[in-house]
């Protein structure tokens, strides 16, 4: 009797040994490849462009004005939570009552696309392109933008990881000084107005 318990039980632990052998490189390389595919989007670069600040005042507080089309949740939670950081208070208001007492402010697109993240079915909107245009009494101070670059490394990035680098373009006074010699003040925001309404009814129109 204590032989064949011990034959069943060594012809069990065998099979085991056998499923672990075969399903483990299976389960390996799925969690293989969602750390790389996590590290890779956590190691490249956050895409932006259009970077333009010009001489002015440095800012204690600025108005964000409420653009009810963004669709991200946390972006204006973010926003402020790294203009804090910067030292800039901010309050958000409705499009047309714009406090009198302003230093700046702050108008901002946010354009979305939906998709799946690897290894789930459930949709999600992820950022494509966020605009950022600063002005003080019509006059533009500072401009950014992030594009989702064509490779779409960061295409799961978090808000405040696409947010970041645009913040620091246009509230660095290092970044201030280097790029106040490029286009006039003009043309530089002209071009990016234009371009951000561009983008936008190509965003519509999809």
């Amino acid at each position: 009797m204590n032989y064949l318990l011990r034959a069943l039980m060594a012809s069990l632990a065998l099979t085991l040994s056998a499923c672990s052998l075969i399903t483990s490189p299976l389960v390996a390389g799925v969690q293989l490849a969602s750390t790389a595919v996590t590290s890779v989007a956590n190691m490249a670069p956050n895409t932006s462009t259009n970077g333009m600040v010009h001489p002015h005042d440095e800012l204690h507080n600025v108005c964000v004005e409420l653009n009810s089309s963004v669709i991200v949740a946390d972006f204006i939670p973010e926003l402020q939570k790294q203009l804090r950081e910067r030292e800039i208070e901010s309050r958000i208001y409705a499009p047309g009552n714009v406090p009198s007492d302003c230093e700046a402010t702050l108008y901002y697109t946010v354009l979305t696309q939906w998709d799946s993240p690897l290894f789930s079915d459930e949709l999600r909107p992820y950022i494509t392109d966020i605009n950022l245009l600063l002005k003080k009494n019509g006059r533009v101070l500072a401009n950014a933008a992030y594009r989702l670059d064509g490779m779409a490394y960061d295409k799961w990035s978090s808000t405040g990881r696409k947010l970041s680098p645009l913040l620091l373009k246009m509230f660095t006074a290092d970044n201030m000084a280097q790029w106040q010699n490029g286009a006039s003040s003009g043309d530089g925001a002209s071009h990016f107005e234009q371009d951000v309404a561009k983008r936008a009814a190509a965003a519509t129109r999809n």
